[in-house]
């Protein structure tokens, strides 16, 4: 089946690439934030507030992407008018996401995590260990999403990359 026109050839084809695109990305998102949350949920801590929101959110604009795609397929005119409101609306999610993810993480730098002094490794490790026995089986405890993202390398990264791709979706 052909690509629908619309008048305008160019710009249906750049429309799907980006929607493919799109698709892509959040799907990588699903993916490391809910392995962040799960690996959250096994210490027995409620998950930061940012990450189950850009979860959430990440999910609910890949199944409207996936409609999109479809309304756009079937020539339906008045389905671009509501894929444009519609659009808007994820446009906002989406700023709101990168900009609650991105205060904590702003300050964070990756490289310099595990290449400190012993002595700051240990008394960041301890104050991290500490605030997470707190919080350990408590209903309702919370850390937030900066000791999170602070405690390992690896968790900053992904931390990183899920600010990335949320910025790369505006």
């Amino acid at each position: 089946m052909p690509v629908p026109s619309y008048g305008a050839m160019p710009l249906a084809k750049t429309f799907l690439l980006v929607r493919i695109m799109q698709v892509v990305a959040m799907l990588i998102i699903i993916g490391i934030t809910s392995n962040f949350v799960s690996l959250i949920v096994t210490t027995g801590v409620e998950p930061p507030k940012e990450v189950v929101g850009t979860l959430s959110i990440a999910c609910i604009a890949t199944l409207y992407i996936m409609v999109s795609i479809a309304f756009f397929w079937s020539q339906a005119n008045l389905g671009l008018l509501v894929m444009s409101g519609a659009d808007s609306l994820l446009l906002i999610a989406f700023i709101v996401i990168a900009v609650t993810v991105g205060k904590p993480l702003s300050f964070l730098n990756c490289y310099v995590i595990g290449s400190a002094s012993k002595e700051v490794d240990a008394q960041a490790a301890y104050a991290f260990t500490v605030s997470v026995a707190q919080n350990l089986n408590t209903v309702g405890s919370k850390l937030n999403l900066g000791n999170w993202a602070g405690a390992t390398k690896s968790n900053c990264f992904q931390s990183k990359t899920i600010w990335g791709l949320g910025i790369a979706l505006w």
